[in-house]
Formats: C-alpha cells, structure tokens, sequence
C-alpha cells in the first residue's frame, strides 16, 4: 500500500505537472477561444492530476495470489485437515467476501495442540523477501475457538514464519499476517492453521478467501466489516520439536 511518504510525493508531482501544463498549454492572447481554451484545459489538468493520484494506488491493489483454490471454486482440492477430521463447501453459509465456505467439521484431535491442522494448497516462498498470508474465518455461535496461523514448511525440516494466536468469534472476520521468510528458499510451503484448543472444546469452523502474496499487507474494502488487528507471535523459525514442546 502507499504510504505517507509516497502519497505527499505525488502531490507534489502533480501540483508541478499541473503548473507546467498550464504555463506550456494556456496561451492569454487566443482571441474568442481563449476563455474556453482555459476551461478545457483546466479540467484536463484536474483529470491527470486524479489519475496521477489514484493510478498507483490501483497498481497497489494488484496482488498475485500464490495460492491455487484460494476461494474454493475447485471444491477443496488442495486443502487438507488432520485427525480424520473433514472440510467440506458449505453452501449455507454466507461469508462477507462473497465467495465460498468450507466447513471444518471437528470429531476428534491429535496428541498434540496443533492437531488437527488445516493445511493449504502449497506455493514457493523466497529467502529474505517479505510475504502476507490472510483468510477469513469464524467459528459455532457463541462459541470461541483458538487457532494459530503461520507460514510452515516441513521439507527436509520444519520451519516457519508469521506466526500468530488469534480466538475466533461466531462473527466472520480477516486475519492476516506479514513477515520476512528469513529462512532457506522453499517449494513447498503452506498456510498452516493449528487448531489449538483442548479436547472438551471441538467446535466447528469455517474459513474463506484465502490467500498469500510477496509484499505488506493490502486491505481490501468490504462494506460492514474491518480486518481485525492481531499480533503476530514472531517469525518462528525455530525447530519443530522446540514448538513441540509447548
């Protein structure tokens, strides 16, 4: 997104194109089109200056999805869940965004807090370059359900990035979290999500419109709701048996 900085720049571009254009175009000794001349070409001038403005805030909104399936057209493929538990489209189910539900539905846990995990389709991720991951998500009516999101790779050992812990609410909502993939170059890479609760509270969820990009988080603006702001646990990029341990 453009920030500050980058808009007051533009301001003064336009404000020093807008003066050149009219000491290079408005000439004061035209005759009878001299008034018209100046009309015209001052709302020539306001046109580029709003396209000077608004043109890079849409380049800004240009995000390439890394995701395959990110709003589950495909049914789930790509998508998976652990413990023998199921995903499945919900076509009841309304989310904001507009686009389709999948159901979690949760019968059993693993032993350990992450599981059962929902995992994403898969997507390569640089050294060192900055990346976002977001979904919306919601959990069983006035119910609450813990979770925790994060970039993970497990090929050849486990790491990850942008971790988070975030309680889900029966009202839908976007989650999202921006971090540096500071380790190694992977392939295989996916949006983990740990179902962190104890066994006495295995309520559903339901997740939508996912998605992963290169870059700082880019919101999009969906009427009647904001994202929520979360607190990202860290980079994690630790050992698997360290998170194991927890």
């Amino acid at each position: 997104m453009i920030n500050d900085l980058t808009k007051w720049v533009l301001y003064q571009l336009v404000c020093q194109v807008s003066s050149w254009l009219r000491d290079l175009y408005i000439i004061p000794d035209v005759e009878m089109g001299e008034m018209k001349m100046r009309f015209g070409l001052n709302y020539f001038i306001i046109f580029i200056s709003v396209m000077l403005i608004l043109a890079p805030n849409s380049i800004a909104q240009d995000i390439e999805n890394l995701l395959s399936n990110p709003d589950f057209e495909v049914d789930t493929n790509g998508w998976t869940i652990g413990a023998g538990n199921t995903l499945s489209i919900d076509k009841k189910e309304e989310c904001p965004t507009g686009t389709n539900a999948v159901l979690a539905t949760i019968d059993a846990v693993g032993a350990n807090a992450w599981e059962p995990e929902i995992h994403s389709p898969s997507f390569a991720l640089a050294q060192n370059k900055t990346y976002t991951y977001s979904f919306w998500a919601r959990t069983e009516e006035e119910e609450t359900k813990a979770i925790n999101p994060m970039f993970e790779s497990n090929d050849p050992a486990w790491v990850g990035a942008g971790g988070m812990n975030i309680t889900l609410t029966e009202e839908w909502q976007e989650y999202h979290s921006t971090a540096v993939w500071a380790n190694e170059s992977r392939a295989v890479v996916v949006i983990h999500i740990g179902l962190n609760f104890p066994p006495t509270e295995m309520n559903d969820m339901w997740i939508a419109h996912a998605k992963a990009y290169e870059g700082d988080y880019v919101e999009e603006e969906i009427e009647g709701l904001q994202p929520k702001a979360v607190t990202p646990v860290g980079n994690l990029a630790i050992p698997w048996g360290e998170i194991k341990g927890k």
